[in-house]
């Protein structure tokens, strides 16, 4: 089989089973860190250990919502896939090896000195809390470019979906990858100056995804472009 040519039928079923494997295992690895955490000393209670190890706890929360985001979000386009080309393939490998490789950022950044000091100063960086968050946004910015890539040739779109798809880039909706992708860029950024400071920058992810919702009137039109496609 020619390496451009289109896979389509289990091939599609099988990079969709091997993408969810991935992602399961790459989760799975980003808790292990919590399990070196030792429980309380005699005269501590498990609430001085949660204060005390809450860089590594925080971290992984956030980490863990933001992965379930970007994977809900791409597993949506996966699940509307009838066939796939070399782009899809590899724009999926890429996706993939930015999850994988997160949770090492997102333990040194959780375990870093930073959290709860007072004494940390403008511009003293090592650089973690930038890779953690840009890796973040190459992840987003990776799943945005392969969901353009596929709206662009509906072809590789199940026929009944097509049209949901085709409305829903009509739609503000079709921002919400770009918008990630920044915020994470500034979170970075952000991280330069004081390096716990990317936390905040999360504040605007969830207006950003409300905003970005597509409108009433708009959901109503999808959701009956998505009926007559399931009835056609």
């Amino acid at each position: 089989m020619a390496q451009w040519e289109l896979r389509s039928g289990t091939s599609v079923d099988r990079l969709l089973f091997f993408s969810d494997a991935v992602v399961a295992v790459a989760i799975t690895v980003l808790a292990l860190p919590l399990f070196s955490i030792p429980g309380p000393k005699p005269g501590e209670t498990v609430v001085n250990v949660i204060a005390s190890n809450s860089g590594q706890i925080i971290t992984f929360v956030v980490t863990f919502l933001v992965m379930a985001v970007m994977w809900n979000i791409h597993n949506r386009v996966m699940n509307s896939l009838c066939a796939y080309d070399a782009v899809v393939f590899w724009l999926a490998i890429a996706w993939l090896i930015g999850f994988v490789f997160l949770p090492w950022p997102s333990t040194m950044y959780g375990a870093g000195d930073h959290w709860g000091s007072t004494s940390v100063s403008l511009f003293t960086s090592d650089g973690t809390g930038a890779l953690y968050w840009w890796t973040m946004a190459y992840i987003s910015g990776v799943g945005t470019l392969a969901s353009i890539y596929i709206n662009r040739h509906p072809y590789l779109i199940k026929p009944n979906d097509r049209s949901y798809w085709a409305g829903l880039v009509k739609t503000r909706a079709r921002l919400r990858g770009a918008a990630f992708f920044i915020v994470f860029v500034i979170a970075g950024l952000a991280t330069l100056v004081y390096p716990f400071l990317g936390y905040w920058s999360l504040l605007l992810i969830w207006p950003l995804n409300l905003i970005l919702q597509p409108s009433k009137a708009q959901r109503g039109k999808l959701e009956a472009l998505r009926s007559q496609g399931q009835e056609g």
